[in-house]
């Protein structure tokens, strides 16, 4: 098993988060350009914002990134919206720009078992902070994932 309870993420890997389709930056016509700050602001009862560690899963990083959102869909009590995204981070990325407004961030690996064994927290990050969720929505998070681009375990085709 890679990582541990705990365990810091390598700097060199990546993160990815799950984003509503309201917490989308869109321009007039509804495409989609980027994240809203609020879509890394923590909830009232959260104590750390929740991620998966791509890296976690073996393959290429096109069967990394499906296995963490497979991973993710399996972790909500419903299915995720069609028009929803994924954010994805770099664990160095997030951490220098989380100093650059004086919040000193952890990435921690923190699996959900069994379902989500890549589920990881980025924790000591400051609950109102708008301009410092500004810049992790421009700056950190720079890839996006459309949720209706990963096909569903149902509609994977076998291997071999």
């Amino acid at each position: 098993m890679k990582g541990g309870k705990g365990k810091n993420l390598p700097d060199e890997d990546h993160v990815i988060r799950y984003v509503p389709w309201s917490r989308l930056l869109k321009d007039e016509d509804q495409n989609v350009l980027g994240f809203l700050p609020q879509a890394f602001q923590l909830r009232p009862e959260e104590e750390y914002l929740s991620v998966n560690w791509i890296e976690y899963h073996d393959g290429d990083r096109a069967t990394q990134i499906r296995l963490s959102v497979w991973a993710i869909r399996d972790s909500f009590d419903k299915p995720l919206g069609q028009k929803s995204a994924f954010a994805i981070g770099n664990v160095a990325k997030i951490k220098t720009t989380s100093r650059t407004y004086g919040s000193r961030v952890r990435v921690v690996h923190e699996p959900i078992l069994p379902k989500n064994p890549g589920h990881s927290a980025i924790r000591q990050l400051p609950r109102d902070d708008l301009n410092l969720l500004d810049a992790l929505a421009a700056d950190a998070f720079t890839d996006r994932v459309s949720n209706s681009d990963i096909p569903s375990k149902l509609t994977e085709p076998p291997r071999g």
